[in-house]
């Protein structure tokens, strides 16, 4: 039976091909020197099969990339829980200097607790395995530990409704949202909470705009998934819609302290 290819490894696969027909090696005299069949490394360079962390380090022995094939084998890793549309979006999300995300109904997935993501995956998703909806999870809670080693700047902002509301529970919403101030105080993050008012700047779909290095990107979502835009003036339109919502919005510090007393409340 042939092996379907499994297209997030094709990138280390084609890395693994160039590198073996560069060094002069037969498929069979690079399974030597890494302890693998041939076969084996024919199924890594079709991606058919990924290689585990033991063969990726033998391989960085035999090519000398200096850790560069083992960094690609490594985002491949951390993407493999997070959904396919999403995956363009979260490579920019780790190259990003800034990130400022407007979000009108949910807590935004990078500050989601793994009660609250759960609830959410299980409710859009109600035929996920436990496996599945626990690889899910963990993917989205990864997230925030790797931005914090790289520390970018993280400025939220969410309609007033979103901390009100509870998902799965009152608890899970105090747990939510103490995870949030906590996040706040320690300098993590910047949050405003919007208040509920008739019209608002706010009254749009959720938004994230990412500074890379040289560039800004707006990644807008949709029930389907989301869309990414870097034209400068879709950018600049949605950098003056944020403004406006930060000038809307309770103050940061004032913020913590709606957030605090919420949770007063919810005992």
């Amino acid at each position: 039976m042939t092996s379907s290819v499994q297209q997030q490894w094709i990138p280390f696969g084609s890395e693994v091909r160039r590198l073996r027909i560069e060094q002069g090696f037969s498929q069979a005299k690079l399974g030597t020197k890494i302890n693998v069949s041939a076969g084996m490394v024919g199924h890594i360079e079709r991606a058919t099969r990924p290689a585990n962390r033991a063969q990726v380090d033998k391989l960085e022995e035999v090519f000398a990339t200096g850790g560069e094939l083992l960094r690609i084998w490594s985002e491949i890793m951390r993407r493999r829980n997070v959904p396919e549309w999403f995956q363009d979006a979260l490579l920019m999300e780790r190259q990003s200097q800034r990130i400022e995300e407007y979000h009108p109904i949910l807590i935004p997935g990078l500050l989601q607790t793994e009660a609250y993501a759960e609830v959410l995956i299980r409710s859009w998703q109600p035929q996920a395995t436990d496996k599945e909806v626990s690889g899910l999870v963990n993917g989205r809670l990864q997230r925030l530990d790797y931005l914090r080693a790289r520390r970018p700047a993280l400025w939220f902002i969410v309609d007033e409704i979103v901390v009100t509301r509870p998902v799965g529970s009152f608890e899970i919403l105090d747990k939510q949202i103490r995870k949030i101030v906590g996040l706040a105080q320690d300098g993590t993050i910047r949050f405003q909470v919007l208040p509920t008012r008739p019209r608002h700047p706010g009254m749009c779909p959720p938004f994230r705009i990412m500074s890379l290095e040289e560039q800004r990107v707006v990644y807008v979502e949709h029930a389907l998934g989301g869309q990414t835009e870097s034209a400068s003036e879709k950018v600049t339109k949605m950098g003056v819609r944020f403004g406006a919502m930060q000038a809307d919005a309770l103050s940061p510090d004032d913020t913590v302290v709606y957030l605090e007393k919420l949770r007063k409340g919810f005992g």
